[in-house]
């Protein structure tokens, strides 16, 4: 259940941060000053950037400017002041840079001194109405990360939204590529929080989350992108309001590069694997090359030989052993026989099959390899044209294949009292493949390609993008018909009476045919064009627009037990959304600057018409909101931001579209059906931050932000019992909006960085979500009003007002985490950290709260060659060789007695040592 809460983050560093400080990244911050000729500040000058990435600031009183987290690349920086006209000059961004820009007499409007590189290790210092963190993938896949959860689980205010936000089966193994990686900024679910490239949403199904649940970034290579941004709240500047209630992710990709050079690393594999990456940026001219490669293989959990029989592995129960047929032994009816099915012998009652499942027969020596494989990489062109109009192509892809193990729910292992085998009676685990003797193959692959011009178009800035993304997921098993395996416990053969004890013998079983295919594709396709300009000396303003759509086609054949049947989503069923942004800036002093953005959205479905599924229909919603920001500089040192304004979340396709009237099978006893609801409407928002940033030292940085967003009409589901299909229950869902819930909290980071000797960083956070009011009836079923007391015609009561957050996924959301690190550095590439990481109460590993610790030692070994040994899991908490459970969450599915279903711990991944070697040439 969730409860409401606050939570406490505590952060004496980060190992990802840090190292990702440390190695060579692809993202620089460029400050600087401006004077005139006799080298005296001049306030209030614009200073323009354009390149790879647009951005515009203001020196402040002191004739300060800065720009955080500019990819690499070559740009051109201006510089517009009252009396003084503009001077410009290209410039190459390959780390930190200061730039010092001084006037000649007015006559000659030139630059005198520009682009010197900086030695220090001055901490990114934030002078946007936004909170924006920024993260380096690229650096952190060659440092062996190979999960974008590690790395963004170190950032204040963003969480990894539970293992497929809690209702996937598809995170059982620790560390695997399939694992999925749905985040949360600002406590908002992932369908809520965008995941942009540049200013185009990336839409995608995943093995872990259909589309339109919240993108899944394990779809997408770590090692492809240059950059990423973390956007948190209502940012006046931020670049779509679409799915936006709490935040914006936006990736970016490697930006141009001015001098060729090339890099490799190597890793272990907690399992014994191999982990490589190559890059290769290279600069002919004026055209700019990077191209990345890597490879994730590994033997798993399980290192390729199964699970061993003792663990008592369960399987569907044979039809017959040794050629006789057979009953399985369910106490104390043990004459309820249920073919091959692990059910409930009450399902026919108002219990729901998959809880408190007793059992007599455990099959073990199962072969069942946990390996993977994942090949990964990008490629990123930019040519310049002329001086003033660039031309680019990225491309990033990604296939992982694995085969899983995996469990989902207990089984309560209750043996004839002449028991005397290896495994012992209590709780076993139960596949959520419904019992098949073969493992899961699933396989996930990506393709994204992305142009994009841009040109200088009198004195502003236009960029027109296009985005072609897709990802197709597969999942397929098939049951043999006959194997050789270990039995424990008891049944029945037809024919006797006398119940007959297995003690882990070795038989012939043969099975009911349970077989599964799913295919499904996601075609996400995006257009943008962005133009931006100064307005006058101290005012600025743009236009950009942006229309993404999908489609969703999916199909399944299965046959579980002898009920064969095949389902899909037509490639006709689609989406398309539509933002115009209109936005102004202004400085109207030397201390203070005000940013307001108008959005205007709409999301056309074209779903199938519910009374008649041969024919379609089309809906369209449309919304429109303000964001308004400001900062206000009173020293060079201090920053204070505000930020408020509206957001709008698409209801999901997925939960319009319904699965057409067609009852699916669980393969655990029972059929699920999900209405079409073409009333389901999108959610909105009212949020606001206000925050600071302060330089208390030149490497030391302190920000903090407190926020609130309020939500309206948010979504959820309902499931109920509505009678049979085929013989077995059916439970019918219907996606609807509550009334008002909210999320709040307070971010607090400080960060100490230096290029020699102690660093460390502390970051804390109090959040919380919480139901403010729902709809009247909320709990009432057909059956007439909701008696809280028996439970009568009661449903979704695990979802109470002011107590708690639930919405469409009974998810870990919002979280709490306790964050640290301390660490000494010789010099940049020579260091020793530890990092301790505290999971409170709520977290997304569905376990109690715990606390994790990691190390790291870098060590060059010359200019070109260096060592990283990450020490991982140090306290093995949460330690084992194979998932032991994934959570289960059949989110306002019926409940027992009024109670939630229960929740299963996640392991957190093993206790390890991985040593990576890193090569620059």
């Amino acid at each position: 259940m969730n409860v409401a809460f606050w939570s406490t983050t505590i952060f004496l560093g980060v190992s990802g941060l840090v190292s990702a400080q440390i190695a060579p990244t692809n993202s620089a911050t460029i400050s600087g000053n401006v004077e005139d000729s006799s080298g005296k500040p001049v306030a209030d000058a614009k200073v323009s950037l354009s390149g790879p990435r647009n951005a515009a600031a203001q020196t402040d009183s002191h004739g300060q400017f800065v720009f955080v987290g500019i990819p690499f690349g070559a740009y051109r920086i201006s510089s517009a002041a009252t009396g003084l006209g503009t001077a410009m000059r290209s410039i190459s961004v390959e780390g930190d840079i200061t730039v010092a820009i001084q006037y000649e007499p007015v006559s000659q409007n030139g630059l005198k001194v520009i682009a010197q590189v900086s030695s220090s290790a001055n901490a990114s210092f934030n002078v946007t109405p936004a909170s924006v963190t920024q993260v380096s993938p690229i650096a952190n896949a060659f440092e062996g990360q190979t999960s974008w959860r590690t790395i963004l689980e170190q950032i204040p205010g963003i969480a990894q939204a539970g293992l497929g936000h809690g209702d996937t089966t598809f995170a059982a193994l620790p560390d695997g590529p399939c694992v999925p990686v749905q985040i949360s900024i600002n406590g908002a679910l992932p369908y809520e929080t965008a995941i942009l490239l540049d200013d185009m949403p990336l839409i995608g199904s995943s093995l872990g989350a259909q589309t339109g649940t919240g993108t899944d970034l394990s779809v997408y290579p770590l090692n492809g992108f240059g950059a990423a941004d973390v956007v948190r709240g209502p940012g006046a500047n931020a670049p779509s309001i679409v799915d936006s209630i709490g935040g914006s992710f936006v990736l970016h990709a490697p930006g141009m590069v001015n001098h060729s050079h090339y890099d490799f690393s190597i890793s272990t594999d907690p399992y014994g694997g191999i982990v490589a990456n190559g890059l290769a940026a290279m600069r002919w001219n004026r055209l700019s090359a990077v191209v990345t490669y890597g490879i994730n293989n590994s033997p798993g959990p399980s290192n390729n030989v199964g699970i061993p029989s003792e663990a008592g592995s369960l399987t569907s129960i044979p039809s017959t052993i040794n050629s006789q047929s057979f009953s399985p032994y369910y106490p104390p009816c043990p004459s309820c026989a249920f073919g091959s099915y692990l059910l409930n012998p009450n399902y026919a009652s108002a219990s729901f099959p998959l809880y408190g499942v007793q059992v007599g027969l455990l099959t073990g020596g199962i072969s069942q390899g946990t390996p993977w494989n994942q090949l990964s990489g990008s490629a990123a062109f930019t040519y310049m044209l002329s001086s003033s109009i660039s031309a680019e192509i990225f491309y990033a892809g990604q296939t992982s294949r694995t085969v899983s193990a995996y469990q989902n729910y207990t089984v309560n292992f209750v043996p004839p009292t002449s028991y005397t085998g290896a495994v012992s009676p209590g709780q076993h685990f139960f596949e959520t493949t419904g019992g098949y003797l073969a493992p899961v193959f699933t396989q996930q692959t990506s393709s994204l390609l992305e142009e994009k011009i841009t040109a200088q178009l009198g004195h502003g800035m236009l960029q027109i993008a296009a985005l072609q993304n897709r990802v197709f997921v597969n999942s397929s098993v098939s049951t043999p018909a006959t194997a050789t395996v270990r039995l424990f416990g008891g049944g029945y053969f037809n024919g006797s009476t006398a119940l007959t004890t297995f003690n882990g013998g070795t038989y012939t079983a043969t099975y009911l045919p349970c077989e599964f295919i799913e295919s499904q594709w996601s075609d996400n396709r995006d257009l943008s064009l962005n133009y931006t300009t100064p307005l006058g000396e101290n005012f600025r303003g743009g236009v950009s627009f942006v229309q993404s759509y999908y489609n969703i086609p999916r199909i399944g054949d299965d046959n579980f037990g002898g009920f064969p049947y095949t389902y899909s989503t037509p490639p006709d069923v689609s989406q398309t959304t539509n933002e115009l942004r209109i936005f102004v800036g202004d400085n109207p002093s030397q201390k203070t600057s005000l940013d307001l953005s108008m959005y205007f959205a709409n999301a056309d479905y074209h779903v199938q018409n519910p009374s008649n599924t041969a024919t379609y229909t089309d809906a369209r919603y449309s919304y429109s909101a303000p964001r308004l920001g400001f900062v206000w500089r009173p020293t060079a040192s201090v920053a204070v931001r505000a930020a408020l304004g509206g957001g709008f979340a698409e209801a999901p396709l997925s939960d319009l579209v319904g699965s057409n009237g067609v009852p699916i099978n669980s393969g655990t006893g029972y059929y699920t059906m999900t209405l079409t609801n073409l009333n389901l409407q999108p959610e909105k928002s009212f949020a606001f931050d206000f925050g600071s940033d302060v330089r208390l030292h030149r490497d030391t940085m302190l920000s903090l932000d407190i926020y609130r967003s309020n939500l309206y009409g948010q979504v959820y589901k309902s499931t109920s019992a509505t009678g049979t299909y085929l013989g077995l229950p059916l439970y019918t869902t219907q996606y609807g909006n509550l009334g008002k819930s909210r999320f709040e909290g307070v971010l607090l980071d400080v960060h100490h960085d230096v290029s020699q000797g102690f660093f460390w960083s502390f970051s804390g956070g109090l959040t919380r979500g919480y139901v403010v009011n729902l709809p009247t009836g909320f709990h009432n079923t057909a059956g007439g009003t909701c008696n809280t007391s028996t439970g009568a015609n009661c449903t979704n009561l695990t979802v109470l007002t002011n107590i708690n957050f639930n919405g469409q996924f009974a998810a870990s959301i919002p979280y709490s985490q306790v964050l640290g690190t301390i660490g000494y550095r010789w010099n940049p590439d020579k260091y020793l950290d530890l990092v301790g990481t505290y999971y409170g109460n709520n977290n997304t590993y569905f376990r109690p709260a715990f606390t994790e610790f990691d190390g790291q030692i870098g060590y060059p070994i010359s200019k070109r060659v260096s060592l990283l040994v990450t020490f991982r899991n140090i306290t093995g908490i949460y330690d084992g060789s194979i998932q032991t459970f994934s959570p289960m969450i059949m989110s306002g599915a019926p409940t027992i007695s009024g109670l939630p279903y229960p929740l299963y711990g996640e392991e957190y991944g093993p206790r390890t040592v991985i040593l990576t070697t890193s090569l620059h040439l």
